[in-house]
C-alpha cells in the first residue's frame, strides 16, 4: 500500500503531520492550480489575520528549499484549510481540480485508517495464545466486518498474491452459502476498483490489469456456484421468486428496433486470455491475447448511443439483452463476456457487477466474420 501513499504525495503533495492529519502545502496547491505561490501565501495570511485561530492547525507555517538552495516560506494546510483556500478559485478547471484534490484527501485518510486498523488487529492477533484464534483474528483484520472491499481496493500488486491466499483460507471457514456469496461480491468489487484505478502509464499496466481481470472472472464464477449450492445443492430462491422474476423479464422483452447494432463479430471467451511466462520473474501470468487486443482496438464504440441517451438508472441493477449474428461454430453463450466487458466496463465505464441478468440468443448464422453483428439492449429490472 506504500505505492498508493507515494502517488498521493507526488500528485497532490499529501502527507501526514505529527497529529496524524492528512495535509498538503501552499506550494503544491499553487503548482496544481497554476497560481503564483506568492498570491496563495497572501490569501492564507489574509485568512489568519482575519481569524487568528486558523494559524493554530488549519494553516501551519513551514518552509522549503528552492532551486537556489534558499529557505522559502510556505504553509501546510489540512483539508478544512484547503477547502477554505480553494473556495476562492473560480472557473471550470478550478472546479475539476478541487474535486480531484478533495477526493484524494478522502481516499488517503481512508487508506491510512485502514492501515492503522490492520496493524492493530494483526498485533492483537499475534499476541493471542491460541493458534487457531490468532489465525482467525489475522484473517478478520483483512476481511472481517466488511473489510474485504477496502483490502483489495488498496492492495499493491506485490501484496495481491499473499492476500488472495489469505482470502481463500478465510472463505473456506465460512459455512453459510449466502455469507460466502457476499464475500465473493466484496472481493470482486474491491479488486475491480483496484484494476480500474491503475494508470495506463504504469509500466506493469498489462500484467496487472490482466491478472486482476482473470481473478475477477474466476471469483465471479465461484460466487455463482455458491448461489446454486446453498444448503445441500438446493436453489437459494424459492420457485415463486424465480417465477416472479421470469415474469418480470418477459414483460421487458424489447423489439429488435430497440437494440443498438454493432458491426463486429463477437469474441469467444475461450480466446480472451492466455498464460505466459514473465520475462523478469519467470512466474506465469495471465495476459490478453493478441486476437482479443486487436478485437478491442477495432471495436465500433461509436455505434453505441451516448450513455446519457439510454433510459437507464445506472445506480440500479440492469438486465442486458444480447443477440448475435455469428458463425455456426461459435457457442453463443461463449460470446457474452467480451461484449459485456467492452460495452459495460470500457465504453460506459460501469462496474459489470451491475448486470443482474443477461438474456442471450443467436439472431442468425453468417458465413464470414465480416458479416458478424452484436445487438445489445440495456434496461433496468
Amino acid at each position: 500500500m506504500e505505492n498508493n501513499l507515494t502517488a498521493f504525495e507526488q500528485e497532490f503533495g499529501l502527507t501526514v503531520n505529527e497529529e496524524g492529519k492528512v495535509v498538503t502545502t501552499s506550494l503544491k496547491v499553487a503548482e496544481y492550480y497554476g497560481k503564483e505561490h506568492k498570491d496563495v501565501l497572501r490569501k492564507i495570511r489574509g485568512f489568519i489575520e482575519l481569524i487568528p485561530e486558523l494559524g493554530e492547525g488549519n494553516f501551519t507555517h513551514s518552509s522549503y528549499i528552492n532551486e537556489q538552495n534558499k529557505s522559502q516560506p510556505m504553509f501546510a494546510m489540512d483539508r478544512a484549510g484547503f477547502a477554505m483556500l480553494v473556495n476562492k478559485f473560480t472557473g471550470d478547471d478550478a472546479t475539476i481540480f478541487t474535486y480531484k484534490y478533495t477526493k484524494a484527501f478522502e481516499e488517503m485518510a481512508e487508506e491510512l485508517e485502514h492501515r492503522r486498523e490492520q496493524s492493530l488487529n494483526t498485533v492483537k492477533a499475534m499476541n493471542e495464545k491460541d493458534e487457531k484464534l490468532q489465525r482467525k483474528k489475522l484473517l478478520d483484520s483483512y476481511f472481517g466486518k466488511r473489510k474485504t472491499v477496502t483490502t483489495f481496493k488498496f492492495c499493491s500488486y506485490e501484496e495481491f498474491t499473499n492476500l488472495l491466499s489469505l482470502f481463500e483460507e478465510y472463505i473456506v471457514q465460512i459455512r453459510d452459502s449466502d455469507i460466502k456469496r457476499i464475500e465473493y461480491n466484496r472481493f470482486v468489487d474491491g479488486l475491480t476498483q483496484n484494476r480500474n484505478s491503475i494508470p495506463a502509464t504504469d509500466k506493469m499496466y498489462m500484467p496487472k490489469t490482466s491478472t486482476y481481470s482473470y481473478y475477477i472472472q474466476e471469483f465471479t464464477k465461484k460466487k455463482g456456484s455458491s448461489e446454486n449450492k446453498s444448503y445441500g445443492q438446493r436453489l437459494r430462491y424459492k420457485d415463486e421468486i424465480i417465477k416472479e422474476q421470469q415474469n418480470k423479464i418477459s414483460t421487458l422483452n424489447p423489439s429488435i428496433e430497440e437494440y443498438m447494432v454493432l458491426d463486429i463479430h463477437g469474441m469467444s471467451e475461450n480466446y480472451l486470455y492466455e498464460t505466459v511466462e514473465n520475462e523478469t520473474t519467470g512466474e506465469n501470468i495471465v495476459v490478453k491475447t493478441y486476437q482479443y487486443k486487436n478485437w478491442i482496438k477495432k471495436f465500433p464504440s461509436w455505434q453505441l448511443k451516448d450513455k446519457e441517451e439510454l433510459d437507464v438508472d445506472w445506480n440500479k441493477p440492469i438486465i442486458v439483452f444480447l443477440k448475435f449474428d455469428c458463425m455456426e461454430k461459435f457457442d453463443v453463450q461463449n460470446l457474452v463476456k467480451s461484449a459485456i466487458d467492452q460495452i459495460i466496463t470500457r465504453d460506459f465505464n460501469e462496474d459489470d457487477n451491475i448486470v443482474d441478468k443477461i438474456i442471450v440468443e443467436r439472431n442468425k448464422t453468417v458465413d464470414s466474420f465480416d458479416k458478424g453483428r452484436i445487438y445489445i439492449c440495456i434496461q433496468n429490472l
